[in-house]
């Protein structure tokens, strides 16, 4: 980024030299993210975020399917998410909303999925880090794919079809600045600039897409490694925990999950309390979707995910582990967890 920013410091539709360089940099970061998700180049378009990806991704895919088409998703999707989904409904757009127990369609919600319009689903849900084929369960429907999660790790080759949009956060790549991925279908993005209309706008954010194409060139390699020991970590870290409390209640479907993210419930102990607890140590972890955390006391996706047993929300906590979580850092965490939890329940009333 800082080699891009000093020989190609100028906007990129501009016809100057220096606007041909920056034009020149962001198309290889185009070419380097299509590369890595399986799509085509031009069916990349660069935005200020994943949110502001998933929110144009819906407005096309509300496009694709008229006034009387239904919307099939969830109350366990991303917030931002729930929101397009929800102001939709109160425009008039039918909306069905699954129940997904434990992150997993029940037999009605595969029968909704194949008779719906729209499907607005994450592949990998963002708190419980269960996977959804959402391809092969709304083969019918147009899909906006939330895949930000699922990104880092697996291939998205089952997305890229001429029925899918998907959206991708930078951040979740490890790029060092904001930048969202929206991948739109071949098909609508000639009908778009047919139309005179740009997706990815007027100013993209070159230079942090210059970053993420880099990212995704390293990182492309290594996906299927980097999958396969940070499940190894997380496991070790489920081992350990449920070392400290037996009872440990892990949520989110056992044979659905991608296995990046645990979500366990400690019973009797507020899960908001042990992620301020843990944070003091340095121990970062989240107790709902990170950027929930100060308005929500108990996990809302746990919540909807098991309605019945309403200790799993007031309890749940998130780990998210990556490939470079070491043994040291497993040991510490589940140290500091057992200390964390002997104190609070010695002071519990």
């Amino acid at each position: 980024m800082r080699m891009a920013a000093e020989s190609s410091w100028g906007q990129p539709l501009s016809l100057h030299a220096a606007g041909a360089r920056a034009r020149y940099a962001l198309d290889h970061a185009r070419q380097e993210v299509s590369t890595y998700v399986g799509a085509m180049p031009h069916e990349i378009a660069f935005v200020g975020s994943g949110r502001e990806a998933l929110a144009r991704a819906f407005d096309l895919a509300i496009g694709q399917i008229g006034d009387g088409g239904t919307i099939v998703s969830s109350h366990l999707e991303h917030p931002s998410v729930l929101a397009m989904v929800e102001e939709a409904s109160r425009a008039g757009h039918p909306v069905h909303w699954l129940a997904l127990p434990g992150g997993v369609p029940n037999g009605d919600d595969v029968l909704a999925l194949e008779k719906a319009s729209l499907v607005a689903l994450s592949m990998c849900n963002h708190e419980l880090g269960t996977f959804l084929d959402v391809a092969a369960l709304a083969p019918n429907a147009v899909r906006l794919v939330d895949a930000v999660q699922s990104a880092p790790w697996i291939s998205l080759d089952s997305l890229n079809d001429d029925k899918t949009f998907y959206a991708l956060s930078g951040s979740k790549l490890g790029a060092p600045m904001s930048v969202g991925v929206l991948r739109v279908p071949t098909k609508i993005y000639y009908a778009e600039r047919e139309r005179g209309s740009s997706i990815e706008g007027d100013s993209p954010p070159w230079l942090t897409a210059v970053g993420l194409g880099a990212v995704c060139a390293v990182r492309g390699p290594r996906r299927a490694d980097a999958l396969r020991r940070a499940r190894e970590a997380c496991d070790r870290l489920r081992a350990g925990l449920l070392e400290v409390d037996a009872n440990l209640l892990v949520n989110g479907d056992e044979k659905a999950r991608l296995g990046t993210i645990l979500n366990v419930s400690f019973p009797g102990v507020f899960g908001k309390s042990l992620v301020s607890a843990l944070s003091l140590e340095g121990i970062c972890i989240s107790h709902t979707a990170a950027c929930q955390s100060r308005r929500s006391d108990v996990s809302p996706v746990v919540r909807v995910a098991y309605p019945d047993v309403p200790e799993r929300a007031q309890g749940a906590t998130r780990w998210s582990v990556s490939e470079d979580v070491t043994e040291d850092d497993i040991a510490c965490a589940i140290r500091t967890t057992r200390e964390i939890l002997r104190t609070e329940r010695r002071d519990a009333p």
